[in-house]
């Protein structure tokens, strides 16, 4: 199978979206995620100058647990579905609509995150779990001051032990921040609702050749 560089970008994309949502699910119901998963969007999020989503994640293995996700979900000979995750998936890529209307909220967003890609730059963060958390906090106002203020808000279902610590609180939004530059980076290299609706077959065996042939930046 040859994938071009847009089907590669899409499921890639697509990828990190799922791999953003799965990690709000963990955190919300277990109070843990994989640190390196994190890691792997969140650098995604601070970097704006790449040109295409494989240069965003630095290669497709970053979201490997996302290509994953999708070929569970997608996959008819794969059991244990999970409609919260396809539901919170939808839920983002509606939000994003209205978020792409409000010049003044995706101005202020652009200026958040190119100050936290200036700062943070030096990728610290991955060695250092007290700059990590400081990220965290930032991107978390960030999403606050933002996202937040768009209506039809993202509801996170979870354990209530979990979900009132702010530690957890600032790691959920700064997943769903995350989510959010996926959805960018997919509609950027042509994806789109309704793709992501019926396309579900080409969608799968995109991200099948991604697992079994991981593309490097």
């Amino acid at each position: 199978m040859n994938l071009n560089q847009s089907q590669i970008d899409r499921a890639i994309a697509l990828a990190g979206i799922a791999q953003s949502v799965r990690i709000v699910q963990h955190i919300a119901w277990k109070g843990e995620t994989s640190d390196t998963d994190f890691k792997a969007i969140i650098a995604s999020l601070l970097k704006i100058k790449a040109d295409s989503a494989i240069a965003v994640y630095g290669g497709s293995f970053e979201v490997v647990t996302g290509l994953r996700i999708i070929k569970q979900q997608l996959d008819t000979q794969t059991p244990n579905k999970d409609p919260e995750l396809v539901g919170m998936t939808i839920h983002l890529l509606s939000l994003h609509k209205q978020l792409m209307v409000r010049d003044d909220i995706m101005q202020q967003l652009s200026q958040g995150i190119e100050r936290l890609s200036n700062r943070y730059s030096d990728e610290a963060f991955y060695q250092d779990n007290e700059i990590f958390a400081q990220l965290l906090a930032d991107i978390s106002d960030i999403y606050q001051s933002t996202i937040s203020k768009l209506g039809n808000r993202i509801k996170v279902n979870g354990e209530p032990k979990y979900l009132k610590l702010e530690e957890n609180q600032n790691k959920v939004r700064a997943a769903l921040l995350c989510a959010f530059r996926s959805i960018f980076l997919w509609r950027q290299s042509g994806g789109s609702r309704w793709q992501f609706l019926l396309g579900k077959k080409a969608i799968l065996s995109a991200a099948d050749y991604l697992i079994k042939n991981p593309q490097s930046n």
